[in-house]
């Protein structure tokens, strides 16, 4: 029987010498067609640096997770739209 891997993606939502915030998309292999979204922040000057929080955990539908997609890309648009009016004005 193969192996099926749940994907699991990491990015940095921000990053400094002294903290770590990160978006990581999971799937979930018990409930098919749900994703699990989980913003965690990492202190560096901590007592331990090396912990994880848990800021933000939230199971989703892959469709909504497409629209979350879409919003970001429509609000990334406009902002580009609207910084490139400024930067022309």
């Amino acid at each position: 029987m193969p192996s099926h891997e749940n994907p699991t993606f990491t990015t940095f939502l921000s990053q400094s010498n002294t903290f770590i915030e990160t978006l990581t998309i999971n799937s979930i292999e018990a409930q098919p067609g749900l994703v699990e979204l989980t913003v965690k922040t990492q202190f560096l000057t901590a007592k331990n640096p090396d912990e994880l929080q848990v800021k933000f955990r939230a199971c989703v539908s892959e469709s909504r997770l497409e629209e979350l997609r879409d919003s970001i890309t429509q609000f990334l648009e406009i902002s580009q739209k609207r910084d490139g009016d400024t930067k022309t004005s």
